[in-house]
């Protein structure tokens, strides 16, 4: 279906939806009516006119808060159908419309895999280690210029939010962003599988989600799940890693293949220097060279490793016909997502905001980028690290590895279980907490005035409270 016809596509109707499930919706009546094009998972999140998702969940069950979700204002609930069943009186109570299912996950991917079909926009499909978010929002910046683009609004990187970002897909879309996120042999997979990428980015591969991946090539097998796509015409991958890169050509690949890296690579990254201004803002620079132009860019991003992601992004965009121009321009206007490198002011110092996860390679990168800054002298550098979470036996090495690296911190405070068995003589180490909750009530935030404080860990933790209690200004 071209642009055009799609563009008149309207989404369904609730009967519709229940159709093409192969259930019906409760009570009937109301099937002639819109379905809604914001979906939840979360009742929490629900706002007046969503759909409510209901699925069982690692911590508890979606199900038990189909009465909250509704009293917050969900007109359609999707839930399982054994469930509907026993409890019909309580739910046929809620002023909602019911469309009960066998598996509400698969239902909703199935109701998403028809209206992908039914826009046919192209599909930009980014994973990797690290820097996916950050990527995305890059490449959806630059494309949203004269494309008609459509990207998540957050990390919705697993089958159901994949599905929930292109359910909220507009009919005129020509290109979709998703990420493809996965801690488990085969979910990529599942992923393209239902929604087919026209263009892979593959950001890296290291050591995470190996509690469920196995080991650094398990991991590497998982993201290469993307290349199983059958639409696949394009694909950027990091050069730079040679297990990555053997991989790639192995594969073979029918599509078009771009290596990025420093040094040799068909878009190649180089001169990358970052500094602090003396007002807190980070400055990135770096050249970005192809067969076709030499671009250079500039942004307000705190890291050397987003200098490859901006290329990441570069190398799709110019595929879509971005010019580097307006591309660097795009790179300028941008900033990272919170909890991925912002800086924020708070008294008497700057605190570095990296709370959103944390992987040995991201924890490293981060720890290395603030010993680079050259910053004031009288500033101790701080370390408040949560635990990495998903690293199954390597677990405790990789703490070891990590703690080494922090040495040269002023101080370094340990958020978790993960760090129960290390065992250090680092002066530097202020002490252990299970619990952000713990180390606020212990915690006196004077103590860190004069500082740069760098929070990180994975998202488990939930760093980010920290911010308030050392009273962050934070960066929009």
């Amino acid at each position: 279906m071209n642009a055009e016809s799609s563009r008149k596509r309207k989404f369904f109707t609730i009967a519709e939806t229940a159709e093409l499930a192969g259930t019906e919706c409760f009570p009937r009546e109301r099937g002639t009516l819109p379905m809604p094009r914001s979906f939840k998972t979360d009742s929490r999140n629900v706002l007046p006119g969503d759909a409510f998702i209901a699925m069982p969940g690692e911590r508890t069950d979606g199900h038990l808060f189909i009465a909250d979700a509704a009293a917050r204002g969900a007109s359609v609930i999707i839930l399982r159908s054994d469930w509907y069943e026993e409890n019909k009186a309580c739910a046929d109570a809620l002023d909602a419309v019911k469309i009960p299912v066998a598996d509400s996950e698969k239902s909703v991917a199935l109701l998403a895999r028809h209206w992908l079909g039914a826009v046919s926009p192209k599909v930009v499909g980014i994973t990797g280690s690290v820097g996916k978010t950050t990527t995305r929002e890059l490449l959806y910046r630059a494309m949203r210029v004269g494309i008609s683009a459509h990207s998540a609004i957050k990390s919705y990187n697993t089958l159901i939010g994949c599905a929930m970002t292109i359910l909220s897909m507009p009919s005129g879309a020509e290109v979709l962003i998703l990420e493809l996120g996965a801690n488990h042999p085969g979910e990529i997979g599942e992923i393209v599988r239902n929604f087919p990428v026209t263009h892979g980015i593959i950001t890296d591969v290291t050591e995470a989600h190996l509690e469920g991946l196995n080991s650094i090539e398990g991991v590497l097998s998982a993201k290469m799940e993307i290349c199983d796509s059958e639409r696949l015409e394009f694909l950027s991958y990091n050069n730079d890693n040679d297990a990555l890169s053997a991989a790639v050509k192995r594969a073979g690949l029918p599509a078009r293949v771009i290596g990025v890296g420093f040094g040799d690579a068909d878009v190649s990254v180089s001169d990358v220097s970052q500094s602090l201004g003396s007002d807190g803002v980070p400055h990135l620079s770096l050249s970005i060279s192809s067969r076709e132009e030499s671009i250079h860019c500039e942004a307000e991003f705190f890291g050397r490793q987003h200098a490859k992601n901006i290329a990441f992004a570069y190398s799709v965009a110019r595929d879509f016909g971005v010019a580097g121009e307006a591309f660097a321009k795009s790179v300028r206007q941008a900033r990272t997502p919170r909890g991925r490198g912002r800086i924020c002011g708070m008294p008497g110092g700057l605190i570095i905001d990296e709370s959103y996860n944390a992987s040995p390679s991201s924890m490293s990168c981060a720890l290395e980028n603030v010993l680079e800054m050259k910053l004031d002298e009288n500033l101790r550098k701080i370390a408040i690290l949560g635990g990495m979470r998903e690293l199954g036996r390597e677990s405790g090495r990789w703490h070891e590895v990590i703690m080494s690296r922090a040495s040269l911190f002023d101080e370094i405070y340990l958020i978790g279980s993960e760090w129960d068995d290390l065992e250090t003589k680092q002066s530097a180490l202020m002490g252990k907490w299970k619990t952000v909750d713990s180390f606020i009530g212990d915690f006196d935030p004077k103590s860190a005035s004069k500082a740069v404080i760098l929070i990180k860990g994975s998202r488990f933790y939930g760093m980010e409270r920290l911010l308030p209690i050392l009273g962050a200004k934070l960066c929009e």
